[in-house]
């Protein structure tokens, strides 16, 4: 028994999770949540849709929430599949010209939601949750597509994923209903006032639902680099945070902490390959030894502060700092600590540290175009 939950489980396997998942949502009984930055209609999509269709035809109550850009192929074949089995969707922030209902209205119409979509656009929902029967709850950084898994030809994806069972999981529901109808979000606030799993600032589940949630966890998040003692290991595929995150990492490292990072050298977002470079000579400097991941697009997103862990969505760029709902979740068992320690010693043993005579060897373009690219990080 866990302080949280009553039980927890880490993948680190994309089958795993997904097959973990559908079995899941195939035994639910009566309320099954998505919210999802992809949801692509290839061979993982199908199946996990196929799953989802089950449960509703048993009267089981299924909502999917999907973000307007990251699920740009979601409407092709998923979204007729679910509608005509009358299960809501909701879209966050869609795109005006992919909104399945954009083309139906007038010129005044499409130029007005152009409008306001444009203004929107640079919020994106990137969680990846899934909650069955207020119970379950899945999460990490698994999208629901095929390229974390071994379905597609090539190396998967990195990733991790986290499967967790409690009373707890109500907290994301709660958030779950404040995107998808604030009445409903209320109700369910006053259903469950007289219990102890509403309160953000105490929840295993980081959400940063608002202004004050992002500003609380970063701070948090600073905070326990600041007073760590022995080692800051950090696992992500997009690298470009604010400065405030660098002084403190080569700080640590300065005053003798084990600071380790994991970045990707491949990526599906081409730009953070040169991008995230701009920053490195200056932690190289520092002692920080960073190490980049080649054999397939690193995606995981897993932080360790000495027994401190947390696994999510969240990435270190201004995407996820600023802009971006996103959710990670504190890593509760001793277990669980140690699958994440070994996957991540077991990584770098593969990899060697970078040096900066490896960033002498790259070209002048290169290296142009990071500190153009970096003029725009914040939209990054």
């Amino acid at each position: 028994m866990f302080r949280f939950w009553k039980k927890e489980e880490v993948f680190l396997s994309g089958e795993d999770y997904f097959d973990r998942m559908i079995q899941d949502i195939r035994s639910a009984t009566h309320w099954v949540t998505v919210e999802m930055y992809i949801f692509n209609d290839d061979i993982l999509g199908l199946k996990v849709a196929e799953a989802l269709i089950e449960a509703a035809r048993r009267n089981v109550t299924v909502q999917i929430m999907v973000d307007g850009v990251g699920s740009h192929r979601f409407f092709q074949v998923l979204y007729p599949l679910f509608i005509k089995e009358k299960i809501p969707i909701k879209v966050y922030n869609p795109l005006p010209f992919l909104h399945p209902y954009y083309g139906k209205l007038s010129f005044y119409g499409k130029l007005q939601t152009l409008g306001i979509r444009m203004l929107r656009m640079n919020k994106r929902d990137h969680r990846k949750i899934i909650t069955i029967d207020e119970e379950i709850l899945y999460t990490g950084s698994f999208n629901i597509t095929a390229e974390h898994t071994s379905l597609l030809p090539g190396h998967p994806w990195k990733d991790m994923g986290i499967r967790v069972e409690g009373e707890h999981v109500k907290f994301a529901v709660f958030n779950f209903l404040k995107s998808w109808r604030l009445r409903l979000h209320y109700q369910y606030k006053k259903k469950n006032k007289n219990k102890n799993i509403l309160n953000w600032k105490h929840s295993p589940i980081r959400l940063n639902s608002t202004i004050f949630m992002k500003i609380f966890f970063q701070k948090q998040f600073l905070n326990k680099l600041n007073t760590a003692t022995v080692r800051a290991w950090l696992m992500t595929p997009y690298f470009i945070p604010k400065r405030a995150l660098i002084k403190s990492l080569a700080k640590a490292s300065r005053r003798g902490i084990d600071v380790k990072l994991i970045l990707s050298l491949k990526s599906d977002v081409g730009i953070f390959r040169t991008l995230q470079t701009f920053y490195y000579p200056f932690l190289i400097k520092s002692g920080v030894k960073i190490y980049l991941y080649q054999e397939s697009v690193l995606h995981a997103k897993a932080y360790i502060f000495d027994q401190w862990m947390t696994v999510g969505s969240s990435n270190l760029n201004h995407r996820s700092l600023m802009h971006d709902l996103e959710v990670d979740l504190i890593i509760q068992s001793e277990q669980n600590h140690k699958v994440i320690e070994v996957d991540f010693e077991k990584t770098i043993s593969l990899l060697k540290p970078l040096t900066l005579e490896d960033l002498k060897q790259r070209s002048l373009m290169d290296q142009l175009l990071a500190k153009i690219f970096f003029i725009f990080r914040y939209w990054l």
